[in-house]
């Protein structure tokens, strides 16, 4: 496609002649001849002395000399216009359109920028890039690259015409750069640049001195940086979104790491094939998950769902222009300009919220040394301190007097997540779950475990006690459930679960038989589908609903990001893919989600919700005797039992309880946190899983679970856990006379 202009001086009779004949052939539609006001400007610049408003006729005639005005300088055509313009030659040219960048530029720093080459690739916010630094002249030559046409949905941030449409962005710019500059070198690659012609876009005959990269294909941003590196050259950067600028000095700096080190995984070998969401985490990776705008972020999320196009503006574009213009001209100047990443900001833009500041880790007191425990005891109650808690909160306490050993709830650790414990049934669970974890390890050390409930009363802490007395030697089945409370963890793969045999499902319903509570197993598809549209809407909910999204960003966190915490789930915990973890990155930020919410966007955000209960081989719930409190602490023993069992046969178990914890928040006066089209939601769903997979029973959902068989995939990290010392009260053993 057209883009260079083709010079012709009048003086020349071949020149003229070819001018005749384009004005034949109707390849001429105007000529615009405006040498006099050219003239007169430079007539204006050499005889500065006279002041700016003195005669210059004597001047002008002195340029001209002998030459007819009409064959003075040169006549340019530009055939994708159709225009032919009467201008200066290329030195009077330069002199008069620089004239205004003395003394911002001095003539032996301009002469020097004649003298470089700079590429551009990607003409969005590089096309901004490309003009202001031809506007400037801030090189001599520009190499542009993109294979992108131009779309109505572009003339929000493009100088272009409507007639344009169509036109490749390389070459659009190309000709608005000829029309300012004929004398500029302009060399464009229409099919951007991959890994066949990037080595020429760097090198060739002008190799470049720098290279702006503005493109949005992450495999080709790291692919350029990985080549500009090799040979020395400088990449700069600029997001057009809260004025980032990035700087990497290559030609300084032969061993920086690419984008300084922020890319984690990221390879081009990753990027080259990736799907939509991976490109996306990837981008979000690259201009800085924890620095773009909230609405960036949230446009993340949404992208290829209610967006089609990157969010720009053309004030960013703009301004992005003119930062990455002003740092190019630095870099070709032997300025100092230091790599690293900043932020430009221009006032009133699109607003940034910064994360929360993280609630500080607090060394608990140490009521009790367990090296002074007996060996069975202590082990035993190691054992329980790995036993699943809501958010990993941990929310125990034992109470040991010789070998009593009571369970007690500790209010204060799950005083953070009131609204997932709004009726107490949650922590409940959690009682039961410890309790059974301690008769475990127990049983499996010969020693028999008696339980007992509310031993002081149902207003008490203490849920349960158990008392250890010697008994017979374990089973193996028992030393197997022990040994699986250490190796036990939530399997949250989205692997597809093999069926379960006849005895499998045996052996986990028989498990269960000793407890008031009620087992409920599927695997029939419509039931899975159901039950993952209710996880699903439970956990959109908890993470963009305000309130809740407190406290789920509380509970799940990045460990690499707070390395000390012995509490929650560590985000790497959750075998999630690399654009799922960018995106909760993104979703941590309350304004992030408060817009998603707003806007009823979001519903795609957590596919993988569905993912897990469709493949898994079974789903499961269990539904307790009465709400008394007894019999929701059985269900957890009941739910402990069985995940121990189905642990100790290579068989995962996977809890999700965000919306059985949701419905019974609708029973509070706290159910206002949700608006009643949520609240309905929440209703529809828990009405499916109780008609699909309870068959019809209105009895209290203690827990809802689903089984994977067949997949050994292991937790990425272990979920941390407190030291026994910060769980454990040591009481004097009462003597009776």
């Amino acid at each position: 496609m057209n883009y260079r202009p083709t010079i012709y001086r009048l003086g020349e009779p071949a020149d003229a002649a070819a001018v005749q004949e384009l004005e034949r052939s109707g390849a001429i539609a105007e000529r615009r001849d405006e040498i006099q006001s050219q003239l007169e400007n430079l007539a204006k610049i050499r005889s500065a002395d006279r002041g700016r408003f003195a005669d210059r006729d004597d001047v002008v005639a002195d340029l001209l000399g002998a030459t007819p005005r009409a064959e003075y300088g040169v006549w340019v055509h530009y055939p994708w216009s159709r225009l032919l313009v009467h201008t200066l030659d290329e030195a009077e040219f330069v002199e008069v359109r620089t004239a205004a960048n003395r003394n911002k530029l001095t003539a032996r720093e301009q002469e020097l920028l004649r003298g470089k080459t700079v590429g551009v690739i990607g003409l969005s916010v590089g096309s901004a890039v490309a003009l202001t630094i031809a506007l400037e002249r801030s090189c001599g030559t520009i190499k542009l690259a993109d294979f992108d046409e131009l779309e109505l949905s572009n003339l929000n941030r493009l100088s272009a015409a409507v007639a344009e449409i169509g036109v490749n962005k390389a070459v659009l710019t190309a000709r608005r750069i000829a029309e300012l500059d004929p004398y500029l070198d302009v060399k464009v690659y229409e099919d951007g640049v991959d890994d066949l012609n990037i080595e020429m876009f760097l090198g060739g005959e002008r190799p470049l001195d720098l290279v702006v990269e503005e493109c949005d294909m992450p495999f080709v941003k790291l692919l350029v940086r990985e080549r500009a590196r090799a040979r020395g050259i400088p990449v700069v950067m600029e997001a057009s979104d809260r004025g980032v600028l990035d700087i990497e000095r290559f030609d300084l700096e032969p061993e920086r790491p690419i984008m300084h080190g922020l890319l984690g995984e990221l390879s081009t070998e990753m990027l080259e094939e990736a799907d939509l969401d991976v490109q996306l985490a990837a981008m979000a990776t690259m201009i800085g998950v924890d620095g773009i705008s909230d609405r960036i972020a949230a446009s993340v999320i949404e992208m290829d769902r209610t967006l089609t196009t990157w969010p720009q503006l053309a004030s960013e574009v703009n301004h992005g222009g003119a930062v990455v213009a002003t740092a190019v001209r630095g870099i070709l100047l032997g300025q100092q300009v230091p790599s690293g990443r900043r932020s430009v900001e221009l006032p009133h833009g699109i607003g940034f919220t910064p994360l929360p500041a993280p609630r500080p880790v607090i060394a608990e007191p140490v009521t009790a040394e367990p090296a002074e425990l007996p060996e069975d005891i202590r082990e035993i109650l190691e054992a329980a301190m790995r036993s699943p808690s809501g958010g990993n909160s941990q929310e125990w306490r034992f109470l040991l007097r010789g070998s009593v050993i009571e369970v007690a709830h500790a209010p204060e650790r799950t005083a953070a997540h009131p609204l997932m414990d709004s009726r107490g049934n949650a922590h409940r669970i959690v009682m039961g779950v410890v309790t059974e974890s301690i008769v475990v390890a127990a049983r499996a050390r010969g020693l028999d475990a008696t339980v007992e409930y509310d031993p002081h009363g149902t207003d008490s802490d203490v849920y349960t006690r158990i008392t250890l007395a010697a008994g017979t030697d374990p089973e193996p089945a028992e030393i197997a459930l022990a040994e699986a409370l250490t190796t036990r963890f939530a399997q949250r793969t989205r692997a597809t679960g093999r069926a379960l045999g006849e005895r499998e499902r045996a052996a986990l319903v028989s498990a269960t038989t000793g407890f008031s509570s009620r087992l409920h197993l599927s695997s029939d598809a419509t039931v899975k589908q159901r039950f993952g549209a209710g996880v699903a809407v439970g956990n959109r909910l908890r993470v963009l609903v305000d309130r809740m999204h407190t406290e789920a960003f509380h509970e799940f966190y990045f460990g690499a990001d707070h390395p000390d915490r012995l509490d929650g789930v560590p985000v790497e915990n959750l075998q999630l893919t690399f654009p799922e973890r960018t995106a909760l990155r993104l979703l941590r930020r309350p304004k992030v989600a408060e817009f998603l919410h707003e806007r009823g966007e979001g519903t795609a955000l957590l596919q993988f919700s569905q993912d897990w209960a469709e493949n898994a081989s079974l789903v499961g719930a269990f539904t307790c005797a009465s709400e008394s409190r007894r019999d929701v602490v059985e269900a957890g023993r009941a739910f402990q039992r069985l995940w121990l069992t189905a642990t100790a046969a290579g068989i995962g178990i996977h809890p999700t309880t965000a919306l059985l914890c949701e419905a019974e928040l609708l029973l509070t006066e706290d159910a206002d946190v949700f608006d009643a089209a949520e609240q309905q939601e929440i209703g529809t769903h828990l009405a499916q899983l109780r008609e699909s997979l309870l068959e019809g029973s209105e009895a209290l959902v203690g827990v809802a679970f689903r089984v994977v068989a067949g997949v050994t995939e292991p937790a990425a990290v272990p979920s941390p856990r407190r030291p026994l010392a910060q769980h454990l009260t040591v009481l004097p053993v009462e003597v009776h006379a």
